[in-house]
């Protein structure tokens, strides 16, 4: 066997490449890969691939081992190095331009020991592996793709965290086989057709708890320089401090007939003394769309004054990933086009077609919003910005990337400087979907899955929050609100379920996570039908006994963020078998314990009963 050690780890390897195992001396759990798991593919979808098969090792000196691989008659190689506290593995070009992903490096499970798994899949997943058979490739963001760039392996003696160093041109696989067997691992993609560059991750044994393993990867963030506190965010945006307390009120997508400063005036009435409304108006490329029949919310200028009045904040719909086609050359040049040469196809409402717009094309835009139109606003919402991983753009003719294609990397850059606008104007930047890939330039990111428990596969628990919390805000997706039931969804096969309308549950998940709470106090949304693209409208008004009901859950949880929505979360954990009962607590000591089930508790120590759907400071 060929053997690296330090203080901290031992990697071992055969000869052949095969039965590779690294060792965490300080607790003695063993890691070996899951060989199986090492895969590659030639083709430009990474879901097909194919077994990627070891022909060697090479201990090149005291501190690396080479593994060398077949790829179909190409070969591939990862180098492992040794550092102090962690293993880098880096995957250097491959010598074939047919290969183009490449499994990095690999799944691992513990030897001996149960298996679970942590999947940051909207706030965070714990899965035992139970549940159906299924394989997923997913992305960042996307809601169901990954929300922070890592995959935790948690054993009974300790855990090993794989944190992805090169994460513009990558994707995470997961799944499981009928015959019980489990696994997640990093999956690096070609860039622009050809895997051009080296990538790397890096793998920290750790304690076998969550709460490890979030502050490990929180630490590698913080190394990284891609950490920043509230406190140091309001130094330069002292108008940040409005965010903590604050009710997150979605007023709709959609034209009303609503006094929407009467219904803000009730709000502040009802105690609420801070308030995110949105949104006030559509921030978008062609206002000229129908959304159940209706066109865009336009809350006129002098109401929006009033609002503000109010001690209120204000955001734009900022919908600028996409074009609706008006037919206009102006329009058409503002589309993304894939390496045919082709125009994308993405959102439809009705029998309106919008097509992905060039990201490039999108700061520019927001600077004359910003200047113009969008220049009362206070903080700012973008659609799908932060959600829908960076594209390709095959055009030739951008004036962001003239003459030649756009890769991922480089569209990441133009999706910050669209946030970075709205930073130089002192806002604060919301987008759909928590994506720690804008740890420095996102400040509220949505998503978050209900706190179900008991037979479920996937057990929610705080990842983003115990990484974040004292950075970013973990809110709902926007239609997810505490009394709208109208997009609840179950994610397959059966592994979890998200949506709106369950104002205790998702309260008691607010207070546990440090979050605001979400309500839909009047307005008017859209929804699809089920037939094709065909949407129908519907409305909420103050007085509705449903909207009363999230107030009335609201109310507490928003005074409770007021007091800790700038400190770290330091602790978490899971106090019942079924997993309903868990704890959480914050640097000032603040405790929070949450009862997701439906049945009352009985005597706690420092508690007493508490109800169904429930949660308490101690």
């Amino acid at each position: 066997m060929l053997h690296l050690s330090n203080d901290a780890i031992h990697l071992v390897c055969d000869p052949s490449g095969y039965d590779l195992a690294l060792i965490d001396r300080r607790r003695g759990t063993r890691w070996a890969l899951d060989e199986r798991t090492l895969v590659y593919s030639a083709g430009s979808d990474p879901v097909e691939r194919a077994p990627l098969v070891p022909v060697g090792a090479l201990k090149t000196n005291n501190d690396t081992l080479t593994v060398t691989s077949d790829a179909g008659g190409a070969e591939v190689r990862m180098v492992y190095t040794l550092r102090d506290d962690h293993v880098e593995v880096v995957l250097p070009v491959p010598d074939a331009a047919a290969v183009r992903a490449v499994a990095l490096p690999g799944s691992f499970a513990p030897v001996g020991e149960r298996l679970r798994l942590l999947l940051p899949i909207m706030q965070g997943m714990l899965w035992d592996g139970r549940g159906e058979a299924f394989e997923h490739v997913r992305a960042e963001g996307s809601h169901l793709g990954f929300s922070m760039a890592f995959v935790g392996y948690l054993g009974e003696t300790g855990g090993l965290l794989l944190t992805t160093e090169t994460s513009d041109d990558q994707r995470w696989w997961f799944g499981k086989r009928a015959d019980g067997r489990f696994w997640a691992t990093d999956l690096q993609i070609a860039s622009l057709g050809a895997l051009a560059y080296s990538r790397s991750v890096r793998l920290y044994p750790t304690d076998g708890d969550i709460v490890a393993v979030a502050k490990r990867y929180r630490r590698r963030v913080q190394d990284r320089g891609r950490f920043i506190t509230w406190d140091e965010k309001l130094e330069t945006r002292p108008g940040l401090e409005r965010l903590f307390g604050a009710l997150m009120a979605f007023i709709g997508y959609c034209r009303d007939d609503v006094d929407y400063v009467a219904g803000c005036r009730r709000l502040q009435a009802y105690g609420f003394d801070r308030a995110l409304i949105y949104p006030v108006r559509f921030n978008v490329y062609d206002p000229d769309i129908r959304m159940g029949g209706v066109p865009p919310v336009a809350v006129a200028p002098e109401a929006v004054a009033a609002i503000k009045a109010l001690g209120y904040d204000v955001a734009p719909w900022s919908w600028l990933n996409e074009a609706l086609d008006d037919g206009t050359a102006e329009t058409r040049a503002l589309f993304r086009r894939n390496a045919a040469g082709e125009t994308m196809k993405h959102w439809a409402i009705d029998d309106q077609q919008w097509y992905h717009a060039c990201y490039t094309v999108v700061e520019p835009f927001q600077q004359r919003a910003l200047g113009g139109p969008q220049s009362d606003i206070t903080w700012d919402h973008y659609d799908v910005l932060a959600c829908v991983p960076p594209m390709e753009c095959y055009a030739l003719d951008h004036p962001g990337h003239p003459g030649r294609p756009l890769a991922r990397a480089e569209e990441r850059d133009w999706i910050k400087r669209a946030f970075l606008a709205n930073h130089a104007r002192g806002m604060a930047v919301s987008s759909e979907n928590f994506n720690d890939a804008y740890s420095l330039e996102q400040d509220l990111g949505s998503v978050k899955a209900w706190p179900q428990y008991g037979p479920w596969p996937f057990w929610p628990v705080p990842l983003t929050m115990l990484v974040y919390h004292d950075s970013m805000i973990h809110s709902w997706w926007e239609v997810h609100n505490y009394n709208n039931p109208w997009h609840g969804r179950t994610r397959g096969p059966a592994q979890f379920e998200y949506g709106g309308g369950r104002p205790r549950l998702q309260a008691a998940l607010d207070a546990l996570m440090g979050c605001p709470p979400d309500v839909f106090p009047f307005g008017a949304q859209y929804g699809y039908t089920g037939r094709g693209t065909e949407t129908f409208l519907y409305k909420f008004r103050f007085d509705d006994p449903e909207v009363q009901l999230a107030l009335r859950e609201a109310l507490p949880v928003a005074q409770l963020h007021r007091r800790i929505g700038k400190q770290e979360m330091v602790h978490f954990r899971i106090l019942s078998a079924d997993g309903y009962v868990q704890e959480s607590a914050f640097a000032d000591g603040t405790r929070v314990i949450a009862n997701f089930s439906r049945d009352t508790l009985g005597e706690l120590p420092g508690v007493g009963a508490l109800p169904p759907e429930s949660w308490q400071v101690l």
